[in-house]
């Protein structure tokens, strides 16, 4: 699966790099928005030049690798929503029924649930975060597991995250972006932490 995905971004990305246009709901920026009810909705957002790839051609093999999963899955846990071209820039929208499932899939680190289930799943918690208010305090693994109740995103993925509630705190990896719902990781290389409301 992971090779499907590789051939996947390298025909959107071969010379392309994030960008900040388009218009797809709002989202200007590659984003994956997590949902209350546990799903993940992947906005692509890429510059593509129908020069150099075949619009048709990219729709098949994300059809295709979203058959392939839900066939090993047992369920249509992975599906393609709308995919389009405007003044050379592709959004494409991928809806995944879990935040398993988008972790599964694209082989990306990908948690979504209470602090309390993230402990209990093995994550460390042994990281300091920073407010999201300006001139906030920060908190570390103590305050962590006093707020077991509290929504926790960890990710490990260069890309703008929006959950459904708003940002509380998050590691110094992870900037504000558009909203209070919405914020930018920007280390792909580790573990990011959003604690949300």
């Amino acid at each position: 699966m992971r090779k499907t995905l590789t051939l996947i971004l390298a025909i959107v990305c071969l010379t392309a790099a994030l960008t900040g246009c388009g218009d797809d709901g709002g989202v200007t920026e590659t984003t994956i928005e997590v949902k209350k009810n546990g799903s993940v909705v992947h906005t692509i957002v890429e510059e593509f030049s129908e020069e150099y790839y075949d619009l048709e051609e990219l729709m098949d093999v994300m059809q295709e690798s979203c058959e392939a999963y839900n066939g090993g899955a047992g369920k249509k846990a992975v599906t393609v929503g709308n995919v389009e071209v405007t003044d050379g820039v592709l959004t494409a929208v991928m809806n995944y029924a879990s935040v398993s499932d988008y972790a599964s899939f694209n082989g990306q680190a990908l948690f979504a649930g209470s602090i309390k289930d993230a402990y209990n799943a093995g994550y460390s918690l042994d990281v300091t975060l920073q407010s999201a208010r300006e001139g906030g305090d920060s908190i570390a693994k103590e305050d962590l597991l006093n707020m077991g109740e509290q929504n926790l995103v960890i990710i490990r993925e260069d890309v703008a995250v929006k959950m459904w509630g708003k940002a509380l705190y998050y590691t110094q990896d992870v900037e504000p972006a558009q909203d209070a719902r919405t914020v930018r990781v920007t280390d792909p290389d580790t573990l990011s932490y959003i604690v949300f409301d």
